[in-house]
């Protein structure tokens, strides 16, 4: 296979980016409200935060104090100030200066900032929540309660449960579910960073993440419903570090179930590659054949995706630029490449197949990490392990293959080699040819176009 240099831009397997953004739009870009209720005292944050008031409850932090005059100043005066017309255009910088300053960990004592966090929590979630605030207003709201930390710097604890329940309440807006998933996620990465279980946080977020994961399919807004089960997925091994057969089940499901987009299937199976324990009941031959079978098909459908692409190009009379081999000169061509180049016909972005070169990635793993110590072939006997860390190995040399050359002929020599598993694993069939004839030296002669020249 042709490589070419690696390019500087990671690979990402991301569904629809008008999901992952919309908290963020919903934020700063809604317009004001139609109506004065629940005015805030102070025009912006700025007065707010240079008055008198604000100047004694953070001495009051300070000195661990948190009486009813603190508690009224931040329901009142100083939260409200998310629904201050004042601050919209500028409101993810005011909120998390808000944070910075009536909830900071380094300035205020411990028992102290626990009390205003609840305070803070409480009034924040109940806005969040109420139908009659602006949207932009719940969002905010949400979004600074993920922001709350605790004394030790690390995410606030007492945050969980209210966004674990948010994320999977299917009567909030979407832009405010969006905005508890992205504060979950933060203690997920908290917790991956302690590199211990945190029974606290499983307890308090398995429970909403399995209900998103296990909510029927949005006849509403699908793209949204996809993006939350795709966050879900991907926290869910954090959470429950050894899947329940229940689990295990669901995750199944979601790996075998072809009407989910590509990338919550796999996700799904990396979440089973990582948490599947032998009292998962996990078939985990079957998931194998099912991760490389979603392998080819993911790949298959990029091709096909590329050809219509190309064919709508040509019936309309636009140019096509195709891709080009390196190492060869000369510009392209209207309509083909030039004089000694080699124009492939069904171009593909290469944004496309660094993502195709992500989920290889993933279900690589999910099959055998690197070190072959976990994944799903840890749960087979020898030999059905060692078939299936050769799956892992094709899968994970195919991604690094796509990453360096991202192309359409890189994803067809690639494809070419996942089918080949599953033509290896197939039982053999009366009057089926013979294995190529050995090369010179003993060793079987790999396929031809075989990009690891090992024919597996």
């Amino acid at each position: 296979m042709t490589r070419r240099p690696r390019s500087s831009h990671p690979s990402r397997g991301l569904l629809p980016l008008r999901v992952a953004t919309l908290a963020i739009a919903i934020s700063g870009t809604l317009a004001a409200p139609t109506h004065a209720q629940n005015e805030p005292q102070f025009s912006t944050w700025a007065k707010v935060e240079g008055s008198e008031d604000a100047k004694k409850y953070f001495e009051q932090l300070k000195k661990g104090e948190f009486d009813a005059g603190a508690k009224a100043f931040l329901e009142r005066v100083a939260l409200p100030q998310l629904a201050a017309e004042g601050n919209r255009r500028q409101i993810e910088r005011v909120r998390r200066r808000m944070r910075d300053t009536l909830l900071n960990e380094k300035t205020a004592e411990a028992s102290a900032l626990g009390q205003a966090g609840k305070v803070a929590a409480d009034w924040l979630v109940a806005q969040a929540r109420n139908p009659q605030a602006d949207a932009a207003v719940r969002v905010n709201a949400m979004l600074l309660v993920g922001e709350l930390r605790g004394k030790d710097g690390r995410p606030w604890n007492g945050a969980v449960e209210p966004l674990a329940d948010a994320m999977s309440d299917p009567k909030l807006p979407t832009g405010v579910r969006v905005a508890a998933a992205a504060g979950l996620a933060r203690h997920v990465d908290s917790a991956k960073a302690a590199g211990a279980p945190d029974p606290a946080l499983s307890q308090a977020a398995l429970k909403p993440l399995l209900g998103v994961i296990t909510a029927p399919a949005s006849a509403t807004d699908a793209a949204a419903a996809d993006w939350l089960v795709a966050r879900a997925l991907d926290m869910l091994p954090a959470v429950e570090a050894k899947a329940s057969p229940e689990t295990a089940a669901a995750l199944m499901g979601i790996l075998a179930d072809a009407g989910r987009p590509v990338d919550v299937r796999v996700r799904a199976a990396a979440a089973l590659g990582a948490a599947a324990t032998p009292d998962s009941r996990v078939d985990a031959g079957d998931a194998i054949a099912k991760i490389r079978t979603l392998a080819a098909e993911a790949l298959k459908a990029d091709l096909v995706a590329a050809a219509e692409r190309s064919l709508t190009a040509r019936l309309s009379g636009q140019p096509i630029a195709p891709a080009m081999q390196p190492g060869f000169p000369g510009g392209v061509g209207e309509f083909g490449a030039a004089p000694g180049t080699t124009a492939v016909d069904d171009p593909m972005e290469p944004l496309v197949v660094r993502r195709d070169a992500w989920r290889l990635g993933k279900l690589a793993t999910a099959v055998a990490t690197p070190d072959g110590a976990a994944g799903l072939a840890a749960l087979l006997d020898d030999a059905a392990a060692t078939r299936a860390k050769t799956v892992a190995a094709t899968l994970r040399e195919s991604a690094t293959a796509l990453d360096e050359s991202p192309d359409t002929a890189a994803v067809k020599e690639v494809l070419a080699a996942i089918e080949r598993l599953a033509q290896a694993a197939a039982p053999a069939r009366p009057g089926a040819p013979k294995p190529a004839a050995a090369a010179p030296g003993g060793a079987a002669a790999p396929p031809a176009n075989d990009p690891f020249g090992t024919g597996n």
